[in-house]
């Protein structure tokens, strides 16, 4: 076994380990799931690969400094990727994984290569010279500072989880007016409903109006997916109109709704 076995082995755990995670955050849709494998792809696994693509066998970098380099490679190539993406108009979870597959499957190419090159060239260990070790105890501070940048990637990734949940739901007011009792158009009595759907607690005004009346208006506060209802009096068969709109913006009319006069 050559002395070029360690630095590739290592690579090949890297690739592996991507590959591994890469795959399980593309075919799961559990967002716990999502963030445990997402996390090794945007904090390590890529700052990992291309550090060792330019010094794979820890001369220059070494111990904890290699660490945090690691880290600090992954996070730069993320946002720098995310950019680019973003740019390009393809800022999705499966280009975003394809991108961080194609960074690591780069630098292990490379990596494979000057890992060889370096073991039988100028840049190989003296005799008797011990070769350098690869991770050394970390200081309080190294800690300290890699628990603080696993707590920033982490948030960062539970908020863009449910910043996506959030944004892929319809936001909407839903209104309606029902004889009563039901199916009677003749009926003396309707039924006016309200649901908010906005995602939060709004403040609806809701303006009514019967024949041709002047309108009579209501201010109600909704929580998100609760409902209001008021029973409106009518002449046999007169007709009923109403529209709802946010407090906070009267003149945008979120639903219009009307109980016709039967012809």
């Amino acid at each position: 076994m050559t002395a070029v076995t360690t630095p590739r082995r290592f690579i090949s755990l890297v690739v592996v380990l991507t590959a591994l995670c890469a795959t399980l955050a593309a075919v799961s849709s559990v967002g716990a799931v999502d963030i445990i494998f997402g996390l090794p792809l945007a904090l390590f696994l890529p700052g990992a690969a291309l550090v060792w693509a330019i010094d794979p066998w820890g001369r220059q970098v070494k111990g904890a400094e290699r660490i945090m380099w690691s880290f600090g490679s992954s996070i730069g190539i993320v946002i720098l990727g995310g950019l680019l993406l973003n740019l390009t108009g393809g800022l999705t979870r499966p280009h975003w994984l394809i991108l961080i597959s194609a960074v690591v499957a780069l630098c292990a190419v490379v990596g494979w290569v000057r890992s060889g090159t370096q073991a039988a060239g100028e840049d190989r260990t003296p005799e008797g010279e011990e070769p350098a070790r690869w991770v050394t105890s970390l200081s309080l501070r190294a800690v300290a500072l890699l628990v603080a940048a696993v707590v920033v990637v982490s948030g960062a990734l539970v908020l863009s989880q449910r910043t996506s949940a959030e944004s892929s739901q319809e936001h909407f007011v839903q209104a309606w007016i029902l004889p009563r009792p039901s199916g009677n158009v003749y009926s003396t009595t309707a039924q006016l409903g309200v649901r908010n759907r906005e995602g939060g607690t709004e403040s609806l005004v809701i303006r009514v109006t019967v024949g041709s009346s002047d309108s009579s208006i209501r201010t109600v506060e909704l929580k998100d997916g609760q409902e209001w209802t008021h029973q409106v009096s009518r002449n046999p068969g007169q007709r009923v109109s109403a529209t709802v709109a946010i407090a906070s913006r009267p003149s945008a009319i979120l639903a219009r709704v009307y109980l016709a006069k039967p012809a």
